[in-house]
């Protein structure tokens, strides 16, 4: 689970007492992404976690550390993590902690019917005064390591205002968009978040990603960013995309992690759902992907509203093991050669590589 991501947006399954900031953090030779506990004794905790799919196994240990910043004078903390029913405590698990890292544990109950809706799991630290102690959640990951792929003549889907890849003298890239920067504005960008007014829209050409507008065999690189889940049909998306691909060509994807967003109550796509849209020829959204997506969000708005508007949602939900499913499915059976996957555990997105 990415306690970045629920800090961050202020999750409703979130309730925190004392202070916290979310702050880059290295340990050993690596960055990590933690919340950092500011005050001696502060507290969180997450409520409807028996429908979080990441917890449906009862996992010991979900890639979560603690340990307090250096300063040699070998105090320890404590914390303490707490299954509560109300005010009844069903299962306590705490350990003290100093500099050195110690991963955090959760304590499930073997009587699995204590576990109910109602159900929290509560994270509390007892800092020494005047320390900090990092709550480790992710390692942080680097874009670049699949930016790099990105040379030759190549496309990017979807960038809207802030595309990633970019011109140079040895990448030639050109930005595919559904729509003018106008309608973009208007549809995701009122408030100018975005900066969408100020973009330069010159290099974009309109199209959809299973219509990209380039000629067989041409392009080194599709590059795209959050944009995979959207797609309904993804291996006819791949399977079109091969076809533009000049041989070693490659598909590069930033793709959520599905644990570590707001669809962690999601279940990932399988596989023969794909292979149905794909012998089903379909290529946008169904009443089936909307209803399914309102229904995870526990949104109360209609169906046909949200068709009507167009609007975009996470058609198929990944994790990086169901990923790898497709990305074999796309060697074994789309002509595909190899693939790689970069994640980490609990990061908010992971990256894929797949080569023609």
């Amino acid at each position: 689970m990415n306690l970045i991501d629920l800090f961050h947006r202020k999750d409703k399954i979130l309730k925190a007492s004392g202070s916290f900031s979310i702050a880059v953090t290295k340990w050993g030779p690596d960055k990590w992404r933690s919340i950092l506990v500011l005050d001696g004794r502060s507290s969180f905790s997450l409520s409807r976690i028996c429908e979080v799919r990441r917890l449906k196994s009862f996992p010991r240990e979900i890639g979560w550390y603690v340990g307090l910043r250096a300063n040699g004078s070998g105090e320890y903390g404590e914390i303490r993590v707490t299954l509560q029913n109300g005010t009844e405590d069903i299962a306590v698990w705490k350990v003290p902690f100093g500099e050195i890292p110690v991963p955090i544990a959760l304590p499930w109950p073997v009587d699995g019917r204590l576990i109910t809706s109602e159900t929290v799991l509560n994270v509390s630290f007892d800092v020494p005064n005047g320390r900090t102690a990092d709550l480790f959640v992710h390692k942080a990951l680097d874009r670049s390591c699949i930016l790099n792929f990105a040379t030759g003549a190549g496309i990017e889907i979807g960038p809207g205002p802030k595309p990633q890849v970019f011109q140079s003298e040895i990448t030639s890239v050109q930005y595919l968009e559904e729509m003018p920067q106008d309608r973009w504005k208007e549809l995701y960008d009122r408030n100018g978040k975005y900066g969408t007014e100020t973009a330069d829209f010159s290099k974009y050409i309109i199209g959809t990603a299973d219509t990209i507008p380039a000629e067989p065999q041409s392009l080194d690189f599709i590059f795209s960013s959050h944009l995979f889940e959207h797609l309904a049909n993804p291996l006819g998306h791949l399977a079109r995309w091969h076809s533009l691909l000049k041989p070693g060509g490659v598909v590069l994807a930033v793709v959520p992690e599905m644990h570590s967003t707001k669809d962690i109550c999601a279940m990932p796509s399988t596989l023969e759902e794909l292979k149905q849209e794909m012998a089903g020829g379909l290529w946008r959204p169904t009443e089936h992907h909307y209803s399914r997506w309102l229904k995870l969000r526990g949104s109360a708005r209609s169906i046909n509203a949200v068709m009507d508007n167009n609007l975009s949602i996470h058609v198929h939900y990944y994790d990086s093991v169901s990923i790898s499913m497709v990305l074999e499915t796309a060697v074994s059976e789309l002509g595909y050669t190899s693939y790689s996957i970069v994640h980490a555990n609990n990061h908010k997105d992971f990256y894929f590589c797949l080569w023609k």
